[in-house]
């Protein structure tokens, strides 16, 4: 659940999460920072979300390891799964999936492709081109470019351009 929905944003805070007891924690350490994750899930009804049934609370606490100063973060995220459909485990895990996706996909099409700040508006063609963006991205993943933005530019500096149509 992002903020641009601030009516079910202040709906999700407000429920009595003092009451609920830490159901899932982690403890990551990667990428030169270390990061805590505690989960807290409760059933609900009624809420401003068409067919919800759980909310989880997932409060963030990470830091660079060798400093003392964690940042802190708190995001919720709702399913229409019931209890006995997905524990706070396997919510958590779906939640920082999403991450992942996000950070490798929705970055890379904003970023290094520039899809937000494209003026391409009329008929399909903003579909299209998102979809070559999207073959462009898979086609560098695939021939070995871990860094999506380095293989980019190799395969768009001048030079590199030059070579590949065969001139030296």
């Amino acid at each position: 659940m992002k903020n641009n929905q601030p009516a079910l944003a202040r709906q999700l805070t407000k429920l009595p999460w003092k009451q609920v007891p830490v159901l899932d924690q982690s403890r990551d350490r990667g990428h030169g920072r270390e990061e805590v994750r505690e989960a807290k899930v409760v059933s609900v009804d009624g809420l401003l979300f068409p067919h919800a049934r759980q909310v989880v609370r997932i409060h963030r606490k990470r830091r660079r390891i060798g400093t003392s100063k964690w940042q802190t973060e708190t995001v919720y995220a709702v399913t229409d799964l019931a209890t006995h459909q997905a524990s706070p485990a396997e919510i958590a895990a779906w939640v920082r999936g999403h991450w992942i996706i996000e950070n490798t996909v929705h970055w890379t099409k904003d970023v290094t492709f520039a899809e937000n700040a494209s003026h391409i508006r009329r008929h399909r063609t903003p579909a299209v081109m998102s979809a070559l963006r999207d073959l462009a991205r898979a086609t560098l993943r695939r021939s070995g470019w871990a860094n999506i933005a380095s293989g980019r530019r190799a395969h768009t500096h001048p030079a590199a351009t030059l070579t590949l149509h065969g001139i030296p």
